[in-house]
């Protein structure tokens, strides 16, 4: 075992190492990290130390380990309103677990580092604010690291271990059965109220129906005098029939999300997945389009990549999904006769790792503010409403470690038209 103890650095400037302590430091860390050859496991008690990983890159260099060698790593970390943008940063690389620590609440904090199941490099950091001199200026942030230390002492390492694994088990089940819960009253939400809703419509429709023809007595001369009250009658019914049904398809696609949860995921070519949705999509107009409406598209790739064949993510065939469900609201919601959709491809970072973000605008009627804070909820809440498209989009977005939003395709204005954007972990060209 070695140790060091009491070191005070202060965190002003870009400079990673302030004295020849941090440096033995960030070098012994580093060769631990890089010498992970199968799994590491993480514990951060508080989000001091997550904050402290992250300002030195520490967290990235997590990641540039496990997208070069695929090792598998867990963390262990409270989530809460400080951790969520650095908790964002993790997640598509890592398996997390959120915790809630029974500590008291203090600036110190722990970090374990399990490597293997074989070793452990721990230490506790401390963060204070030093204002400035001038009020004006937001505050240095101070860190001291205190007490690091490695250690391969068997009984300590597989005892940290069995912990860790522990809480990693129960934090798991307890995960599972708050989805299985949620998912079980979306279930219960769709069946009981919106399908609901929509046989209510047809059954009145058809008692309306019922009602006219019967104080007509069935005479022809009567019925003819009121064929356009039955035409839209039976109009209202065909409608209702055709989103009920529409909205059973969209539960049958969301089952299979949840039943094939862990299929396995496989090289796609982005570019290729998007015109087959296109594809997808006007022959769909093709064989029902009574407005009459043309789609203009375009797909255009920024940054110089000439080669299509490179723009590629881990997904499977549900990918086109996520693009047939974009462009079909893009031809709802425009109510002119020609539909315009741009698509946008380019390279996005995040640190040292690499995305593919994708930008999907239209020239459509636009999204208010107002909405779009709840336009995905629908999948996580009991939000009224029949549409269940772009909780789909969110679901595979997110099951391919993308993440997605939306806004206006001109800044500030929603009136002329919506853009959504999606990022999504490229793969890594050999």
């Amino acid at each position: 075992m070695y140790e060091n103890n009491k070191h005070t650095a202060g965190i002003n400037n870009n400079n990673y190492y302030h004295t020849k302590m941090d440096k033995i430091f960030f070098d012994r860390l580093s060769e631990f990290i890089q010498s992970v050859e199968s799994e590491m496991y993480i514990m951060l008690p508080g989000i001091t130390s997550l904050q402290f990983l992250s300002y030195y890159k520490i967290i990235d260099y997590v990641i540039s380990q496990k997208l070069a060698k695929n090792i598998i790593i867990k963390l262990l970390c409270p989530f809460n309103e400080d951790s969520t943008r650095l908790i964002k940063h993790l997640v598509p690389f890592i398996g997390y677990r959120s915790i809630k620590p029974s500590l008291s609440k203090t600036s110190l904090n722990s970090v374990f580092f399990i490597r293997d199941k074989q070793d452990i490099f721990s230490f506790s950091v401390n963060m204070q604010l030093q204002p400035h001199q001038h009020n004006n200026q937001d505050n240095d942030t101070i860190f001291s690291l205190d007490n690091w230390s490695y250690s391969n002492d068997i009984s300590i390492v597989k005892n940290t271990a069995y912990c860790f694994d522990l809480i990693w088990e129960e934090k798991e089940n307890h995960d599972k059965t708050i989805k299985e819960k949620m998912h079980s009253e979306l279930l219960s939400d769709l069946i009981s109220h919106d399908i609901g809703n929509y046989h209510q419509t047809i059954q009145n429709s058809l008692d309306v129906l019922t009602s006219t023809i019967k104080r007509n007595n069935n005479e022809a001369k009567d019925l003819c005098q009121n064929n356009e009250r039955i035409f839209s009658v039976l109009t209202v019914a065909k409608k209702a029939l055709d989103k009920s049904q529409s909205l059973v398809d969209n539960i049958r696609r969301l089952e299979r999300l949840y039943t094939q949860k862990d299929l396995e995921l496989i090289l796609k070519n982005l570019p290729d997945a998007i015109n087959n949705a296109y594809t997808t999509l006007e022959q769909t107009l093709y064989d029902n389009n009574p407005q009459g409406k043309r789609i203009r598209f375009s797909l255009n790739v920024m940054d110089g990549h000439n080669n299509l064949n490179d723009i590629n993510v881990i997904a499977e065939d549900l990918l086109e999904e996520i693009f047939v469900n974009l462009f079909s609201n893009s031809v709802k919601y425009t109510e002119s006769w020609e539909v315009k959709i741009d698509v946008l491809i380019r390279e996005y970072f995040i640190g040292e790792v690499k995305y593919w973000m994708v930008t999907v605008s239209d020239y459509g009627k636009g999204i208010p503010d107002s909405m779009k804070r709840e336009l995905f909820k629908r999948f996580y809440s009991k939000a009224k409403g029949s549409g269940l498209g772009l909780s789909i989009v969110r679901t595979l977005v997110e099951r391919y470690k993308g993440k997605i939003w939306v806004g206006d395709r001109v800044y500030e204005d929603w009136t002329r038209g919506t853009a959504f954007g999606m990022i999504f972990p490229a793969v890594q060209e050999k």
